[in-house]
Order: C-alpha cells, then sequence, then structure tokens
C-alpha cells in the first residue's frame, strides 16, 4: 500500500505539471493568437499610418509655396494620400473588429473593442482635414492663392489628425508589450511549476525503485525526458507499453512533449516575423530623404542615413549643440552656416525625443526668387506704362531743342540748350533702362567663345575705359579648356560684363581684373566669370542690397543695371553674386554651358 500511495503520489505529481503545463500554454497559446490574428496586423496598419501622417506633414508644407497653376497636381496628389489613408483605416477597423470577435479574453477583448474607437476618431479627423483641404483648395482657385488663415486652420487640422496616429500607434505599441510580457511570465511559471512537479515525482520514483524497479522500469525513461523538457531540450516520445496508468503517463507526456515543441515552433515564427518587421521598418527608415534621429539621455539612440547626411550625426554619439537646444515643436528654417533646416521636435518615451527635419536652403531661395521675380514684373509693368507716357513729351522737346539750336546764335545761350539736350537724351537712356527691365527676354543660347567675348566686351567699351583712366585686364584662370566653341548665354554674358565694367568706371577703380573658368562635366558644363576691381568696394549693407531695383549709392545712378543683369542671368539658369574678400568690388557671373555640337573638343591647357 506504501508503495502504491508513494506510486499515486508520483503519478499525482507528473499528472499537475501536466495539467499545468497545458494551462498555461492554453494562455500562452492564446496570447500568440492575439498577436498574429489582432496586434501584429495592427501593428503594420499603424505603421503605414505613420508613414501617411509624416507624408501628409510634407504635404502641408508645400502648400504653403503652391500657386495657382500647381493646385491640380495639390489637388490630385491630396487625393491619393487621402484615399491611401482611408484604406489603411479601413484595414484596421476590420483587423479590431475581427480580432474582437475571436477575444476570449475580456481584457483583450475591450482592448480591440477601445482601438476601434480609437480608429474611428482618427477617420473622423481625416474626414475632417480632407473637408478643410478640399475648402482650402476651392478658395485657392478663387483668389489666386492660399489664405494664410485657411492654411494655419488646415494645420491645425493635419495636426490633429497626426497626433491621433501617434496615439494609436503608441497604443499598438502598449498592447504588443503588455500581451508579450504576459505570455513570457506564463512560459517562466510553466517551466517552474512543470520543473518542480517533475523532480518531485522523480525523487518518489527514486524512492520506489528498489521496490518496484521491474515493475516500474518505464519511469525510468518518464523521468529522462522530463529531465530533458525541463532543461530546454526537445525530449524524445516515449514508448506506450500498455493500458495501465504508467502507459497512461506516457501518453500524456508524449501529448505535453508535442505541445511544447508546437509552442516553441509557433514562438520562433513569431519571433522571425518580428524580425523581419524590424527589418523592413529600418529599410523605411533608411530610405526616407527627411533626417531622423531618436534622442535618448542627449545622444542619438538611433540615426537614418538621411541625418548622417545632414547633420553628421552617428548613433551612440551627441547631438550638435543647435540641434539639442531645440524645444519641442516645430522649428522652421533654421539657418547654420550656409544651409537651411526644417525641424521638429517630438517627444519620445519618458526621457527622450524624436527629431525630424529636412534642407530647405534650395524651397527658401527659390520662394525668394519668386518673390524677387513677382516684385520686378510688378515693377516692370508700371515702369512700361509710365516710361511710355514719358518719352513722348521727350522726343519732341529734343526735337525742338535741335531746332532750336540751330537758330541760336549767343555762346551763353547754346550752352544752355546744350545742356538741356544733354539732360534731355540722359533721360531717354534712363527711360530705355525702364522699358528694358519692362520687357520679357527669350534665352538664346548660341555657339560662342567664353574667353572671346569678355576679350570683345573690354574692347568695345575701350575708348569709354581709356577716358576714365581704367586698365582692364581679361585672363583665362588656370586649367581653362582652350579651343572649341560653348553654347551660352552669349548676349545677357555680354550685358553683364558691359555692366559690371561701367560701374567700376564709375566707381572710381583704375584697374579691372575678369578672370575666366569654364568647368565641363557629363552634362552641362558651368561657366564662371569673375569682375574685380581696386576700386573702394563695397559695406556688407551695400552688398547685399547691390542687386535689388532702384538701389544706388551714385548721384545719377538708376539702381537698374545689377537688377536687370541678375535676372537676365536666372532667366537662362545662371546667377549674379557679390563675393567676399578683396579690398574694392568683386562680383561673379555664372551660366551654364556645354560644347557646341560639332565644334573640335575643347583640349586641357598645357
Amino acid at each position: 500500500m506504501r508503495i502504491l500511495a508513494a506510486f499515486l503520489l508520483s503519478l499525482a505529481a507528473s499528472a499537475g505539471a501536466l495539467g499545468y503545463a497545458r494551462v498555461q500554454l492554453g494562455e500562452i497559446g492564446e496570447g500568440l493568437e492575439a498577436l498574429d490574428q489582432g496586434w501584429l496586423p495592427l501593428a503594420a496598419a499603424a505603421a503605414e499610418l505613420d508613414a501617411l501622417g509624416r507624408q501628409l506633414e510634407r504635404d502641408q508644407a508645400r502648400l504653403a509655396a503652391v500657386d495657382v497653376g500647381g493646385l491640380a497636381g495639390a489637388r490630385a496628389g491630396s487625393a491619393f494620400l487621402l484615399a491611401a489613408f482611408n484604406d489603411a483605416l479601413g484595414r484596421g477597423q476590420r483587423t479590431a473588429l475581427a480580432a474582437a470577435d475571436r477575444a476570449d479574453d475580456a481584457d483583450e477583448r475591450l482592448a480591440f473593442v477601445h482601438l476601434g474607437e480609437q480608429l474611428g476618431l482618427v477617420e473622423r479627423d481625416l474626414l475632417f482635414y480632407e473637408a478643410g483641404l478640399r475648402a482650402a483648395l476651392d478658395e485657392a482657385e478663387t483668389r489666386g492663392s492660399l489664405p494664410a488663415e485657411a492654411l494655419d486652420e488646415l494645420d491645425q487640422r493635419a495636426a490633429a489628425l497626426i497626433g491621433g496616429v501617434l496615439r494609436l500607434s503608441r497604443f499598438v505599441e502598449a498592447r504588443i508589450e503588455g500581451v508579450s510580457a504576459r505570455t513570457a511570465q506564463a512560459q517562466t511559471r510553466a517551466y517552474a511549476v512543470s520543473g518542480a512537479l517533475s523532480l518531485l515525482a522523480v525523487l518518489l520514483s527514486g524512492g520506489l525503485a528498489a521496490a518496484a524497479l521491474f515493475s516500474l522500469r518505464p519511469i525510468g525513461s518518464l523521468t529522462a525526458q522530463a529531465q530533458r523538457l525541463a532543461a530546454g531540450d526537445a525530449p524524445g516520445r516515449l514508448p506506450v507499453g500498455s493500458d495501465d496508468e504508467v502507459g497512461a503517463l506516457a501518453r500524456e507526456f508524449n501529448a505535453m512533449a508535442e505541445a511544447v515543441a508546437e509552442r516553441d515552433r509557433r514562438i520562433t515564427e513569431r519571433a522571425e516575423a518580428l524580425d523581419r518587421l524590424s527589418v523592413r521598418l529600418r529599410r523605411v527608415l533608411d530610405s526616407i530623404q527627411a533626417g531622423l534621429i531618436v534622442v535618448e539621455h542627449g545622444h542619438a539612440a538611433m540615426v537614418n542615413p538621411a541625418a548622417e547626411r545632414l547633420w553628421g550625426v552617428r548613433a551612440g554619439a551627441p547631438l550638435p549643440a543647435w540641434l539639442s537646444a531645440q524645444a519641442p515643436g516645430r522649428h522652421e528654417e533654421l539657418t547654420q552656416g550656409q544651409r537651411c533646416y526644417t525641424v521638429e521636435v517630438l517627444p519620445f518615451g519618458p526621457r527622450g525625443a524624436l527629431i525630424v527635419g529636412e534642407d530647405v536652403t534650395e524651397r527658401r531661395q527659390d520662394r525668394q526668387r519668386l518673390a524677387r521675380a513677382e516684385r520686378l514684373a510688378l515693377v516692370g509693368q508700371m515702369l512700361a506704362q509710365v516710361t511710355h507716357e514719358v518719352r513722348n513729351p521727350l522726343n519732341a522737346m529734343s526735337l525742338n531743342a535741335e531746332l532750336l539750336m540751330d537758330e541760336l546764335q549767343d555762346p551763353e545761350q547754346r550752352a544752355m540748350m546744350a545742356t538741356i539736350e544733354g539732360e534731355i537724351r540722359r533721360l531717354e537712356e534712363v527711360t530705355g533702362r525702364y522699358l528694358e527691365l519692362a520687357r520679357g527676354r527669350r534665352v538664346e543660347r548660341a555657339a560662342a567663345s567664353p574667353l572671346g567675348i569678355a576679350e570683345e566686351v573690354a574692347q568695345v567699351e575701350e575708348e569709354v575705359l581709356r577716358r576714365a583712366g581704367v586698365e582692364v585686364r581679361v585672363r583665362p584662370r588656370s586649367g581653362y579648356p582652350q579651343g572649341g566653341l560653348w553654347e551660352i548665354d552669349a548676349d545677357a554674358l555680354r550685358r553683364a560684363l558691359r555692366n559690371l565694367l561701367r560701374n567700376s568706371v564709375e566707381a572710381g577703380a583704375r584697374e579691372v581684373w575678369v578672370e575666366v573658368d569654364l568647368r565641363a562635366g557629363p552634362g552641362p558644363g558651368t561657366l564662371q566669370v569673375d569682375v574685380w576691381d581696386d576700386g573702394p568696394g563695397m559695406l556688407p549693407d551695400e552688398a547685399a542690397r547691390a542687386m535689388e531695383p532702384f538701389f544706388t549709392t551714385k548721384a545719377r545712378g538708376t539702381g537698374l543695371g545689377l537688377a536687370i543683369s541678375r535676372q537676365e542671368l536666372e532667366e537662362g539658369g545662371g546667377a549674379l553674386r557679390v563675393l567676399d574678400g578683396g579690398p574694392g568690388a568683386r562680383l561673379r557671373v555664372e551660366l551654364p554651358a556645354r560644347p557646341a555640337p560639332g565644334g573640335d573638343p575643347p583640349a586641357p591647357d598645357g
């Protein structure tokens, strides 16, 4: 009876280990099913919504610069983005509803229901934003531009939508972490209790070994397999020799071993799926052009390649001082050196932050160039009307002055009339410059030698330069390709060089240097012509405003020469810049250039 009682006790211990393990396996299975059928698909939907939110944020930033011609493209792009939003929301809601129906645990069911409600709130914010966007674009088509108040309201609606998406993502991440933690705890308890009960069964079996070695020999194999299971190894199948209690115990142990093996297989599959999802997310972060930094304790915990390229930040290194000093929120057009960035700082975790930014230097330059062109166009239209009204009286005055000059004999009177004729001619020149600013010019590129054009301008202006006592030296820069013709905007280059030479003369220079450089490439090359003199130069404020229309430091100047030259060069894809350095003024003319078809290929100098 004692042997039987001990045997029954040992059997009860083994059965308890098996039963508890099966209960824990059931709990683990529920957790894995919740992850597989619910939270992981929802995490993918949340990640897609988060990416769409960032795209929406970038599109929202681009709306400020959209003109009437770009409204159709903006409307089409927004429609595509909103359709993707609706599709992701629909899949998320269907997944949450199906997961809630399958969930056996009341807490999980409530969590899926709550997530469905959050998806509904995001859908409401999306509809609210879509209505605002449609109204704003309609108003922009009516007015010709997007009003600032409409853009601000649209920004608020976009911020509400993006905030809802962020809350949704955080909720899904929190639930995944919770389910994973509960599953790990259930696994730990299963190992601990099953191991303890199995060990008890081994000890009892050892006490019975002397009395029931022959009849209970299968217990040895059962003990060995249970020890392997407790150690985490894959147990083998026990032979079921009979239908008695030992055989039943062997069958139960085999079922438990199969269940454990199946559980391990599913856990491995889920881990591989999570690894693949992590790799995919990493690829997404690496492919976006905006810089992204995850900051923890003042250091960059994660950095994508765009952030390394923009700011030189590497993972594990501290942030640059100017970047770490930014408060949470959106910061437009932060200037660092010669570059300009838009940066948004978002809280991330208890003591971290998420920094997202992009380089907007070219965007700001394009906006400034557009505003400058619009101002010049408006001024040009006004001046064209005024000049048209002024030139007719000037022509009449000039004709009458010539007639009077022929009739006057008194030297003093003739001198006064000559002064009047000179002033009339000067006014005619000024009105001609005004008309030059008002007229649009079609860019025409012709095959020419840039160095030859510079020498030609210097020769044409030779008499004016000689009278002013100015010496001009034209030379190629080291490495300038000799020979061959290049397609350039020759007319714009001549005008610009003539204006720069005359400015140097009027500024009192005695020596002027013109240096020509042309760098070829696989596509269009770049022509650079530097003009500098030994005159008084320009103050920083004068250099900043030198190419503004009507700004001049000369008593009889119009302030249009450099403005017109820059406008003509920019129309052809070039530029006119004021350079630092040197005692006098130093300016650079830039133009795109490509070898002329059929011409001799240029040979490098030397």
